[in-house]
């Protein structure tokens, strides 16, 4: 008796990042909008936006009173999916905020939207995968109690437990 096979399983849906309003994150940058920042359609290319959302991760590891707590280790993206809800045009300014949804042994998820500057709507939304590597090792290194607490906002505004 021939084998039959059956078809593939349909792919699984795309993946959607969830727009967070204002109000839910806690690490905030801003940028300004520079005609550089453009393409041939004339709005912020996607590429600067992706720039835009690496800049605003940085600035949550960026206090002085934070670096101690990193123990020298590095951060690494690991995954980052993104959604352009709305274009950005020149000229103008963007808030960017951040916030930690989770943090694992020696990852974290973060979540991060784009506004323009002062409007309510959410124009990008993201998420973020981010691994903590040891320096030297290149190897994934473990988040201790007080990074983990600055992350998930268990701080006070100086960044200490």
């Amino acid at each position: 008796m021939p084998t039959v096979l059956s078809p593939p399983p349909p792919p699984p849906p795309p993946l959607r990042t969830v727009p967070l309003p204002r109000s839910a994150l806690r690490f905030w940058t801003g940028e300004k909008l520079r005609n550089a920042d453009t393409d041939q359609f004339r709005h912020i290319n996607n590429a600067v936006i992706a720039t835009f959302l690496e800049a605003a991760r940085m600035e949550i590891f960026a206090p002085a009173s934070i670096r101690p707590l990193m123990e020298t280790a590095n951060l690494a993206v690991v995954q980052l999916l993104i959604d352009f809800r709305q274009e950005l045009y020149f000229p103008g300014r963007v808030d960017i905020g951040s916030t930690v949804i989770s943090v694992g042994r020696t990852s974290m998820r973060l979540r991060q939207a784009v506004f323009m500057a002062g409007s309510e709507t959410c124009a990008v939304s993201a998420e973020a995968t981010c691994v903590l590597l040891h320096p030297d090792s290149g190897r994934p290194h473990p988040i201790n109690a007080a990074l983990r607490r600055h992350l998930l906002g268990e701080v006070d505004d100086g960044g200490r437990p």
